[in-house]
């Protein structure tokens, strides 16, 4: 059994995960849960949990996966548990531990839409990235201040290079 923390916009929730014959349970609150995943394409999945489906859209971070959900356009991140808990203890707060931006994938920069001393919401697209021939929105993680953008419009980028700085 693996634990592990979801985080949205100002929640957390939290699940314990195992995989038995090929199937994964998810058990939340004292309730367990059928799920299979099945691969679609190079980040897109179809989760089916008891029976409904959904489509979300998969990417490694730094610190954890970052789900979305299409339409139900929410975006999670996904960490492990006992990390979370050691972050809660130092005082490292998810809405203001980040003032970094940093690649998510190797890419190619194709737009920039923000500019040093801008304000920036969170989930805000500040940059354009191509990558495996699709264009990605890559969000502020932070409600703040741009004190520097690292990357131009043409460049190429590797995984966890820094793109934008916030103050």
């Amino acid at each position: 059994m693996r634990k592990v923390q979801v985080h949205s916009d100002d929640k957390a929730f939290e699940f314990e995960l195992r995989q038995d014959n090929g199937y994964f349970y998810v058990r939340q609150n004292g309730s367990e849960y059928k799920a299979d995943l099945v691969r679609l394409g190079s980040n897109r999945y179809s989760l089916i949990i008891d029976g409904a489906s959904y489509e979300i859209g998969v990417n490694s971070g730094l610190d954890g996966y970052s789900i979305s959900t299409g339409s139900r356009s929410g975006d999670y991140r996904v960490e492990d548990y006992e990390i979370a808990k050691m972050k809660k203890r130092a005082g490292i707060e998810d809405g203001d531990k980040e003032k970094r931006l940093i690649a998510p994938m190797p890419g190619l920069i194709v737009g920039i839409n923000c500019q040093a001393g801008q304000s920036a919401k969170r989930g805000e697209p500040l940059l354009i990235m191509e990558a495996m021939k699709m264009e990605n929105d890559i969000k502020s993680p932070v409600a703040g201040k741009v004190k520097n953008i690292a990357v131009e419009v043409g460049q190429i980028v590797d995984k966890g290079q820094l793109l934008v700085e916030f103050e």
